[in-house]
């Protein structure tokens, strides 16, 4: 099993907290279609469980997915959070494949911290500096007890486990436009429990953090603070979230610190990232997970990093029946992982 997938026939698998998503793709046209996708509800609590009845609950769950989605292929590749994984870039000396292969490890052991014989550890070439004689390596790690839970649990819903891949990968495949290839990107995933922020260049993750912002904190806060029950807290986020013209900016008052959180960390990344890549300017942030559908959010973080803000949009690269248009807009924060992972094979 590898954390880099390799080109193989298989359909992609986004294990979040609330909910498991899938997406197989094939090739039409030459171009990635859509052949099926479908998701299932999950208890928040039931993937983060060591316990071997909650994974073997997970695991039914995914069989029941696969089986009403009717996929085609037993393979999978499935998602895997970045609060769950280590990235780095480092810079080698230019090597012959042997050579980088038999010093990857001392290399990661500078900037993994954890020790490396307890993580699952892959690298791939992401770019070559042919003056300077230098290589970029992208290096994934993760946890062996992570990655060996996630193995049994895409093993007792009978199926095989190919390869585990971080979102920010996977999302970048999906949700930036062949036109922004070549620019950087950040997306920001705002999921349940946390939010991930990753500045991309050329699908490549550059920097990766995960901050504790995410839909439980925005609930938390608008039950506690206007005495409202969670799920009416739920339905004034959906229908008034940051807009403060609404119920004379309630929710959006209680709301800012919470968000402003966000903007912090997110200027934190963007400061680190520039101060160390000085030529490359951050030109765009991608919206993506469930929580971003927070009406006036878009307009408030552009106005706080003074940095154009857009939804994402995992549909684009794809091709699909033309019938699905409007089930899958309504769709879009939801599959940006499920798509980008099932995208690997048109990506090598």
């Amino acid at each position: 099993m590898k954390l880099l997938p390799q080109e193989e026939n298989y359909f992609g698998l986004d294990l979040g907290s609330s909910a498991i998503k899938l997406a197989q793709l094939r090739e039409l046209h030459g171009r990635p279609s859509l052949v099926t996708y479908g998701d299932i509800e999950i208890d928040d609590t039931l993937l983060a469980s060591d316990s071997e009845i909650d994974q073997g609950r997970v695991s039914e769950l995914i069989k029941q997915l696969a089986d009403d989605a009717k996929v085609t292929t037993k393979n999978v590749v499935a998602s895997l959070n970045a609060s769950q994984s280590y990235t780095a870039i480092i810079t080698t000396p230019k090597l012959s494949h042997a050579e980088l292969a038999e010093s990857i490890k001392f290399q990661a052991d500078k900037v993994i911290p954890m020790a490396i014989d307890q993580v699952k550890l892959d690298w791939a070439v992401v770019g070559e500096d042919a003056e300077k004689e230098e290589m970029e390596i992208l290096l994934v790690a993760a946890p062996n007890n992570i990655a060996k839970k996630y193995l049994n649990i895409v093993q007792k819903a009978g199926l095989e486990l190919m390869a585990l891949e971080i979102n920010p990968i996977a999302q970048s495949r999906s949700l930036i436009s062949a036109a922004d290839k070549d620019k950087c990107i950040i997306i920001v995933d705002i999921g349940v429990l946390a939010s991930d922020i990753a500045i991309v260049k050329n699908t490549i993750p550059q920097l990766v953090r995960s901050v504790t912002v995410g839909g439980k904190a925005f609930s938390r806060v608008v039950t506690q603070n206007l005495g409202i029950d969670e799920s009416q807290a739920d339905q004034f986020l959906k229908k008034f979230g940051m807009d403060e013209t609404k119920i004379e900016g309630q929710v959006f008052k209680t709301l800012k610190p919470v968000v402003d959180h966000l903007v912090e960390e997110l200027n934190k990344s963007i400061t680190f990232f520039q101060e160390k890549n000085q030529a490359q300017q951050v030109e765009k942030i991608i919206l993506t997970g469930g929580t971003t559908a927070l009406p006036g959010l878009p307009l408030y973080l552009a106005n706080a990093t003074g940095i154009t803000v857009e939804i994402g949009n995992p549909w684009q690269n794809i091709s699909y029946p033309s019938e699905l248009q409007s089930n899958l807009a309504g769709l879009s924060l939801s599959y940006a992982t499920a798509i980008g992972l099932s995208m690997r094979n048109f990506h090598q």
